[in-house]
């Protein structure tokens, strides 16, 4: 009786590991797409904390960085920023939403902008999950399959 629950633990375990993709690199962005049966369109996306260094080099492309066609980040403008909040973290912020943008139009994933469901940091990254304002085509199946 042991013996076979660690056999299937064990397995499961396996199995598991298996099927983890690979981490990502310090500089990759992360974007995966996810089309529900009801034609709801999400996604996650990801930068490393370190890509904001490289942001200068590209200059203020200021383009929707103020609430524009993926105006995902309403109620964001007004804030002020609380007391001890660096630049840095401000501009880390905003390389997010341009390299969203980014890829967004690399992809042509949203085409009538974006939802903002949650913005979150980890240790060396920048989350964002969002959900396009517009359903799926039959042509979005087919471009986007869900991975899972």
């Amino acid at each position: 009786m042991n013996k076979t629950l660690l056999v299937i633990t064990t397995s499961l375990i396996v199995s598991a590991c298996a099927h983890r993709p690979p981490p990502l690199g310090m500089d990759e962005i992360f974007f995966e797409t996810k089309i529900k049966q009801d034609g709801t369109k999400l996604f996650a996306f990801s930068i490393p904390l370190m890509q904001h260094r490289d942001s200068a080099k590209g200059g203020g492309k200021g383009g929707r960085g103020q609430g524009g066609e993926r105006s995902g980040r309403g109620g964001r403008q007004g804030q002020e920023s609380r007391e001890g909040s660096s630049h840095s973290s401000d501009r880390m912020t905003e390389q997010l939403y341009t390299s969203l943008d980014e890829k967004l139009d690399e992809t042509g994933y949203c085409q009538t902008g974006f939802l903002e469901i949650d913005t979150h940091q980890t240790e060396d990254r920048l989350h964002l999950l969002g959900e396009c304002n517009e359903t799926a085509s039959e042509l979005d199946k087919i471009e986007f399959p869900n991975v899972n």
